[in-house]
């Protein structure tokens, strides 16, 4: 998080600043979003299930090796590019090898922690994972009132993704290779696109409580995802230029804020269930978002921020320890891989967001951003409707897994 939320929220938009008409700078975001997550979205199910099924005598830890070292040089690509075309290719790289390091690396939960635990481990995870997306902004920031240059911030980011990676070589165990029934592992199988499809429609069918928790992640995200891609377009249109220095402090305690809730909504949904704590995030998330869009001041804006993260941070822990209740053993990566299909597709989608951005201001100057995150803050808000097809939650002591 703190190589996607600084990219996404700082360098991206100034790099197609860079490249692009500045009349079309919403849609360029857009469409850079909507390729490069949308073909990376593709990556991981298949680098998931090649982590699976590795014969290798870790099958986790190479993969998460070799993706932070394969993205060093989408990085440079990524800061050099001179024309949209080639920041476009080093962006969609980027995502590549990033989510063959994502994909091994998230399967770790249901590897190493028993059920009853994995609400409080994934509170933990999502927490740290904010407090690296804050280390991720805050470190760039502060390069940047130094005026060292967007350069120096992906240095800094490659040096971040590189360390991860090696504290992951040294801290996790070995994860041993699944045992098998004589026939061996077959790396070949993860590309078979026909039993890679096959696969997805098996786990969403079979797994009734995982398949209606990807739908929620998908329209959850598909309505939050415009606060981050737009947040800085949306604060120079409405508050000038500077605004978001001025809005610095309401970011951070923003950051603040979802790293207490990841952590301690996943203790909460360990002790009273998924379900309370997922409808409580989405509720919150929904009113943050039109309250972003409708704020007439900074304060405020920064307050309806705060009812984000919250909503976010605790909808990100709860979701990831019900998917990690309703998953075969031993194929967490591949699982994972499925439902980053829903993370990835809404995130692709969300950068049509940049053409509506782009009309409003053009049409509907004064109503722009109230219109934009208030249909955002509703298609956040359908994502109680697949929550309520739920059966339960995992009360403590329960499973969902059939």
């Amino acid at each position: 998080m703190a190589l996607w939320n600084t990219v996404n929220t700082i360098i991206l938009p100034v790099r197609v600043d860079d490249v692009s008409p500045a009349n079309l700078q919403g849609s360029a975001v857009g469409l850079v979003s909507l390729i490069g997550v949308g073909i990376a979205a593709l990556v991981q199910p298949i680098a998931g299930r090649l982590s699976d099924a590795s014969p290798l005598s870790d099958r986790r830890r190479p993969f998460v090796v070799a993706g932070a070292l394969l993205a060093v040089p989408c990085l440079v690509l990524f800061g050099w590019a001179p024309d949209f075309w080639l920041l476009l290719l080093g962006y969609v790289l980027l995502q590549i090898a990033v989510n063959i390091a994502q994909a091994a690396f998230q399967a770790f939960i249901p590897d190493l922690i028993p059920e009853p635990q994995r609400g409080t481990a994934s509170g933990v995870k999502n927490a740290l994972t904010v407090v690296g997306a804050a280390l991720g902004l805050i470190g760039a920031r502060a390069l940047i009132a130094l005026n060292a240059g967007y350069g120096v911030v992906l240095v800094y980011l490659a040096l971040i993704l590189v360390a991860t990676a090696g504290l992951t070589a040294v801290w996790v165990p070995e994860i041993p290779p699944l045992a098998t029934d004589g026939n061996g592992h077959s790396w070949s199988a993860a590309f078979d696109i026909a039993a890679l499809w096959r696969s997805f429609e098996r786990t969403l069918r079979e797994h009734v409580t995982f398949r209606y928790a990807v739908i929620a992640q998908f329209l959850f995200l598909l309505g939050t995802y415009p606060a981050q891609r737009f947040l800085l377009l949306f604060l120079r249109d409405r508050f000038g230029a500077g605004a978001e220095e001025r809005a610095s402090v309401g970011l951070a305690v923003a950051i603040v804020l979802a790293a207490v809730a990841a952590a301690g909504s996943g203790s909460l949904s360990d002790a009273v269930g998924r379900l309370p704590v997922l409808m409580a995030s989405v509720l919150l998330a929904a009113i943050g978002m039109a309250g972003i869009g409708f704020a007439p001041t900074i304060v405020i804006a920064s307050v309806a921020g705060g009812l984000v993260a919250v909503g976010v941070g605790a909808f990100q822990a709860v979701n990831w320890a019900l998917l990690s209740d309703d998953i075969s053993e031993g194929q967490g990566a591949g699982s994972f891989g499925v439902a980053n299909i829903a993370t990835a597709g809404a995130g692709a989608l969300a950068g049509l967001f940049g053409p509506l951005v782009d009309v409003l201001l053009a049409v509907l100057p004064g109503g722009a951003f109230q219109i934009t995150f208030g249909v955002a803050g509703l298609v956040a808000l359908g994502s109680i409707w697949p929550l309520f097809r739920i059966k339960h939650g995992r009360p403590p002591g329960a499973t969902n897994k059939p």
